[in-house]
Formats: structure tokens, C-alpha cells, sequence
């Protein structure tokens, strides 16, 4: 399986961050590539959230559309979500996000382990995966960016 991994500070509190990641509904406005998302299934247990997520990820230039399905749960006392997957385009996929206050923000910690179900799509995430995963990231801290922005605005 790979693994990506880094981390990386923001001027945001940790519990903001955790908001906008959890807040899967929203992904199809701000997630490059994301061109639909379904939830259900929401349970809370406390202050754990778990819910089905469905992505629809398109790739023009390679004329490809893919489904992720994931078991995600939103832990906003560990301020960590995890999102887990064994079904349509991936063998396996492992995304956890980890929130951890530090000096006027917050360190992010990202890791996605994965494995593609189909060959093809293995060698495509292969070539291009640095590059997406930090362009998803930085569309994650816009999007915290601009929630701030529309707060302090209001």
C-alpha cells in the first residue's frame, strides 16, 4: 500500500479545521475533482460522529469518473476525522486528518494510505499524487480561509 504523509501549520484554531473537514456535504463546492457527494447513515455517539460518505471524483483530461465510498468518523474531542474504504475505486484507503493546537494555529497532520482496485488507475494516482494531494489540501485551507473571512465579517 502507499503512504503519503506531512504536516503542515495554520493560522486557524484547531476546532474550526476539524469543521471543515468533517462538513463532507460541502466537499462538492471546494474539493478539485469532487463533482458530487452523498451522506447517510449519521450516528452520533457523544461527541463521535460516524455517516457513509459517497465522492464522485471525475478526471476529465483522462475521461474518468469514479465513486469512493467511505465508513468516516469525526472525533471532535480527538479532534481527528477518519475515513476508511474497501469499495469502487479502491482496494483499500486509509485518510486521517489530526488537529493539534500550536502557537495562534494549528498543525495539521494528513496521511492517506491507499491501494487502487484497478491497475491503471494505481499507475495514474502514482504519477500525480504528490501534486493532488497537496492541491486538495490547499483547497481545504481556502476553504478554512474563507469560513473565517465570512465569520469575522458577520
Amino acid at each position: 500500500m502507499k503512504t503519503y504523509r506531512f504536516t503542515r501549520w495554520l493560522p486557524h484554531a484547531p476546532e474550526h479545521l476539524f469543521s471543515v473537514v468533517s462538513d463532507v456535504h460541502e466537499y462538492g463546492r471546494f474539493v478539485p475533482l469532487c463533482t458530487g457527494v452523498e451522506v447517510w447513515d449519521v450516528r452520533q455517539d457523544g461527541a463521535v460522529r460516524r455517516f457513509r460518505a459517497k465522492l464522485e471524483i471525475a478526471y476529465p483530461k483522462l475521461g474518468l469518473r469514479e465513486y469512493f465510498t467511505s465508513d468516516v468518523e469525526a472525533d471532535a474531542e480527538r479532534l481527528m476525522v477518519i475515513a476508511r474504504s474497501t469499495e469502487g475505486a479502491v482496494k483499500a484507503l486509509e485518510n486521517r486528518w489530526l488537529f493539534r493546537p500550536r502557537q495562534g494555529g494549528t498543525d495539521v497532520l494528513f496521511s492517506l494510505r491507499f491501494q487502487m482496485a484497478s491497475r491503471f488507475l494505481e499507475k495514474a494516482m502514482d504519477m500525480a499524487f504528490d501534486h493532488a494531494a497537496r492541491k486538495i489540501f490547499d483547497a481545504f485551507e481556502q476553504r478554512a480561509d474563507a469560513l473565517a473571512r465570512d465569520t469575522s465579517k458577520s
